[in-house]
């Protein structure tokens, strides 16, 4: 009997370990995959992946042709701004936001189709703008535009587009760099010019060049009666600037 007493012991002894174990490993595995769960459920965010261009070049009549465009990529989606400012034409300018189609094997770009809040002659109107991008440049396409019925203007036909100025890739702290130094100078020529304007005229900006790795540049500046031209040195503190140097060349 004792004997008997002594194996019916150890049973239940061996039972309740099991017990245990199954237990213990039960929790083990219960935490795990709660921990991996968790993890898995977490949000990435995605960082969007700014792209800048621009374009500058000098007419035959000393003024400038300009162009600059900002695009902020997010997936299939993209915000920013387009500025056009040909020399001798109406500028237009404003954000915009929109979609990216797929990269394009052909000319390894891409095409941006937005909804552009453009800014012209005191009129602000929203319309559609494709552009074309890649790695190294960027051009805007313009077209013959028709009323949707509600204001919004669209391309009457895609498959008619001319391209505008192409803009080459930069970086676009350079890119900050030189439009705000440039709006600077051309807001602000009459107080910064080294000599005083002549016979009542008052001081405009020709053309503006921006060197923001030297800090430095040039402005060619008129008052309707002689024109003149400076060399520059500036100090940049986020969107104040400075202009610590000018002397006429």
């Amino acid at each position: 009997m004792k004997f008997l007493n002594v194996i019916t012991n150890m049973k239940k002894i061996l039972i309740y370990i099991v017990i245990i174990v199954v237990i213990l490993i039960g929790t083990v595995f219960f935490v795990s995959n709660k921990d991996k769960v968790n993890v898995a459920v977490v949000p990435v965010e995605k960082e969007s992946i700014p792209m800048c261009y621009q374009y500058s070049e000098i007419t035959q009549s000393g003024f400038t042709n300009r162009a600059w465009l900002k695009l902020d990529i997010l997936g299939d989606k993209v915000t920013g701004e387009y500025q056009n400012l040909p020399a001798e034409k109406d500028s237009k300018v404003g954000k915009f936001s929109g979609v990216v189609g797929p990269m394009d094997p052909k000319n390894s770009g891409r095409t941006a189709d937005v909804w552009w809040d453009s800014m012209a002659e005191g009129m602000k109107v929203t319309e559609q703008l494709k552009i074309e991008f890649g790695e190294g440049s960027a051009v805007a396409l313009f077209g013959e535009m028709v009323d949707r019925g509600d204001g919004t203007y669209l391309y009457k036909d895609v498959t008619k587009l001319t391209p505008s100025f192409q803009m080459s890739q930069t970086d676009c702290e350079v890119l900050n760099d030189k439009i705000i130094v440039e709006k600077y100078i051309r807001d602000n020529i009459k107080n910064v010019a080294p000599e005083k304007s002549v016979l009542g005229g008052l001081w405009y900006v020709i053309s503006v060049n921006v060197n923001p790795a030297m800090k430095n540049g040039t402005v060619t500046y008129e008052d309707g009666h002689i024109q003149k031209k400076a060399s520059y040195n500036y100090v940049r503190n986020e969107g104040e600037v400075l202009i610590s140097s000018i002397k006429s060349i």
